[in-house]
């Protein structure tokens, strides 16, 4: 393993560690100066979790026998001296196989059944559902154990056709899947449907989470790999073999599941050691699998930078063996290079940029309740001096007028009250849009559709009928919370106007993002209803699998964008409820001031003194706050 590719890594982890801490200081300094804020806390303490749960997530992707997993091997696991994960002639993984560390479990392998794909829950339900897996003991300290135990994730077993037919693992319409059939009626299918391994692999502690995904059949008969967890993926490396070049399979994966999915994708040429010719001129070699990887940019439509070239199976054997000649030649280096200074990097930034945004906000909130606060008590100590040595007539006018400022005030909070309750009503109405029984009625309505129907078309349409309704209903809440905006943006100016609280700025709702994803997925509705092989065969069972990786990640979708409008109610609201009822005490409090000094003269200079207290607090929390955005900031730019 490149050690440029282990420090990055490890690099990542610990600057994601230090963020979330300087955000947990945050959230212990708001405490001190307000007590608990709710709202505000629990912010952060989402927003420092985040940060410490955040993967960076690598797909790899091919059809059978192009060398996945002797790339991760190599890549990744090089350090045990022996391969790892499985990985001989032939098919190899047949599951989808996800590793990761996860510190509050021993290490194991956890199996998923493949009869499981009878149920109608989803592959990200299951994960939450331990008895549905087999686990298996992994032995980090003895290689040969893990080794034989991980030689699970390639068992296959012999099925009858009709149960393979009824769980989408084979389709007797299909002339390309007839020769596995077998003379007593069974066809080979694999023992498992989904592989979980927990391993405290040092890139693995720091965040990197690997998967391996079998050939084409397993990404078709799994929607839930192209609906979720290849587009989720942070880099997808999409692997080909040099001696082949771009298969029509190799193109059917790219174009469907790869090509306009994936946020950074590479496509790597495997095997260069099949051209390597002892007859041939090293400069001969070369430009053979340059041919080759400029004829694979082209077909793939991709850059030519894009395309590595390289021998997973030499770069391990030279890994293990030490040999660094043969490394450099494998061409390995080059991969774990974009690994480490692209998408690392990027995968940082991304995550930086969107934690920075939401902590500055609170930050820039913070500095005006410093500001506000010194002016307040600068006001105030101004007051007071001047009324020193005066008479009691002056005090008095000063307590009059103040109390009329006060009136005003308690009038437009009044008025305020009025507007809460119409953005909370219509509020109320938003999330309403976005609720669990607004998708389980569309969700219902397209299943009620599609049980009805007994053709492959009038399924694919309940599927589109069902991504229509979910992009609907999230145009309409956006548009609701757009016109929310309008209401508080006027309420707002109104206390800024007439009695100088900080002009608020209140923020849009953006479901931009879910919005996204549900274009997204109507996208690859689309491309699924139009796709020859589902018009023209009833494959029935692949149809509801789809619906059923559909309704789920819509499921994900509406939650997080629920969740996100309820958050956004209450930053809208609580920021300008907080100030109000501090400006009211602050008023409150000066009166009772007054009033003190009417009733007893000696008793302006106390204040005064009280007065200078609090701007010394302040300005002492002003530094504390100085210090720790200067933590964050930090954190966000070191490279």
């Amino acid at each position: 393993m490149s050690i440029h590719l282990e420090e990055e890594v490890a690099v990542y982890g610990e600057r994601r560690k230090r963020l979330a801490a300087a955000i947990t200081d945050y959230a212990e300094w708001l405490d001190r100066r307000h007590g608990i804020d709710a709202e505000r806390t629990l912010r952060l303490a989402d927003t420092a979790a985040s940060l410490r749960e955040d993967k960076l997530v690598v797909a790899f992707v091919a059809e059978f026998s192009r060398g996945k997993t002797e790339l991760i091997n190599a890549l990744f696991f090089s350090g045990h001296g022996q391969r790892l994960l499985p990985s001989d002639a032939g098919r190899t993984t047949m599951c989808p196989t996800e590793l990761f560390s996860r510190p509050d479990e021993a290490p194991c392998l956890h199996l998923l059944p493949i009869e499981t794909r009878r149920r109608d829950e989803s592959l990200a339900r299951l994960k939450h559902m331990p008895i549905e897996w087999c686990r298996v003991a992994l032995d980090p300290g003895n290689p040969p154990q893990m080794q034989e135990s991980l030689k699970k994730l390639t068992e296959t077993k012999p099925m009858a056709a009709v149960d393979a037919i009824e769980l989408g693992l084979w389709e007797k319409e299909d002339t390309s899947e007839r020769h596995l059939l077998r003379a007593d009626g069974t066809v080979e299918v694999p023992v498992w449907r989904y592989a979980l391994v927990n391993y405290p692999h040092p890139l693995l502690q720091a965040g990197l989470t690997i998967l391996d995904t079998p050939g084409l059949n397993a990404l078709g008969a799994e929607p839930e790999l192209t609906l979720s967890v290849i587009p989720n993926a942070h880099a997808v490396i999409y692997l080909l073999a040099t001696d082949t070049g771009v298969t029509r399979s190799d193109l059917e994966i790219w174009q469907k599941h790869v090509h306009r999915h994936s946020n950074f994708h590479v496509a790597v040429l495997n095997k260069i050691d099949m051209l390597w010719d002892e007859l041939k001129s090293d400069s001969e070699v070369q430009a053979s699998i340059e041919r080759q990887a400029e004829d694979t940019a082209r077909v793939l439509k991709l850059a030519r930078s894009r395309v590595f070239t390289l021998s997973a199976q030499k770069a391990l054997v030279a890994a293990i063996r030490g040999d660094a000649e043969l490394r450099l030649r494998s061409g390995i280096e080059s991969l774990e290079y974009l690994l480490a200074h692209q998408v690392i990097p990027a995968r940082r930034d991304m995550l930086y940029h969107a934690v920075s945004r939401d902590v500055n906000v609170l930050l820039d909130e913070s500095r005006t309740d410093l500001t506000t606060g010194l002016k307040r008590c600068s006001d105030e100590m101004i007051q007071l001096a001047r009324l020193s040595g005066r008479n009691r007539e002056l005090v008095e006018q000063a307590r009059a007028e103040l109390q009329r400022e006060k009136d005003s005030y308690d009038a437009t909070a009044d008025q305020f009250r009025a507007t809460r309750q119409l953005v909370e009503a219509q509020g109320k109405h938003l999330l309403s849009y976005l609720s669990e029984e607004a998708l389980g009625a569309i969700c219902k309505a397209a299943r009620d559709v599609m049980e009805d129907s007994l053709t492959t078309r009038a399924l694919t349409g309940g599927i589109r009928k069902l991504s229509e309704q979910m992009s609907t209903r999230f145009l309409q809440a956006s548009q609701l919370a757009d016109n929310m905006v309008g209401v508080l943006d006027q309420a707002y100016a109104r206390f800024h106007r007439h009695h100088g609280l900080p002009n608020m700025q209140v923020p849009r709702l953006d479901l931009g993002a879910y919005r996204n994803r549900l274009d997204a997925l109507t996208r690859e509705t689309e491309a699924f209803c139009k796709d020859p092989a589902t018009l023209m065969l009833e494959k029935r069972f692949m149809i509801r699998r789809f619906y059923a990786g559909l309704a789920e990640e819509a499921r994900k979708a509406f939650n997080l964008a629920r969740m996100d409008a309820e958050r956004w109610l209450r930053i809208a609201l609580d920021p300008i409820m907080t100030r109000i009822r501090e400006h009211k005490q602050y008023l409150a409090t000066r009166l009772s001031a007054l009033q003190g000094v009417l009733d007893n003269m000696g008793a302006l200079h106390g204040r005064m003194v009280q007065i200078k207290q609090e701007i010394s607090d302040l300005r002492r929390g002003k530094a504390e706050l100085s210090a720790i955005a200067e933590r964050l900031s930090s954190s966000y730019s070191q490279s």
